[in-house]
């Protein structure tokens, strides 16, 4: 009984930080605004007449290098050098 005990104890000791940070990542992620990011790159681009060297994300950097493609499936835009969606895993027509 003693050794069920542990066993379960050391389970829940390897398993419960794994499920702890990927609930965070999936948080954080789901708390992402692009478009906010969007908006404040492009005041700066307008507030100070040139680009900052200083970049927010590197999914903000990378979307205003290249256009976006919308998913046909959830509409959210993604990079075009990209195979599929970031937002629900669908397959992007890359054309």
């Amino acid at each position: 009984m003693e050794l069920l005990f542990r066993l379960l104890v050391a389970g829940f000791v390897i398993v419960a930080p794994s499920a702890l940070f990927l609930g965070l990542w999936h948080g954080l992620h789901k708390l992402r605004d692009d478009r906010l990011i969007e908006r404040m790159l492009d005041e700066t681009d307008d507030e100070f007449g040139h680009r900052s060297r200083f970049m927010l994300t590197p999914t903000a950097q990378r979307s205003r290098r290249s256009s976006a493609i919308a998913c046909r499936a959830c509409g959210t835009p993604n990079p075009r050098n990209v195979r599929f969606c970031h937002d629900c895993l669908s397959k992007l027509d890359s054309a």
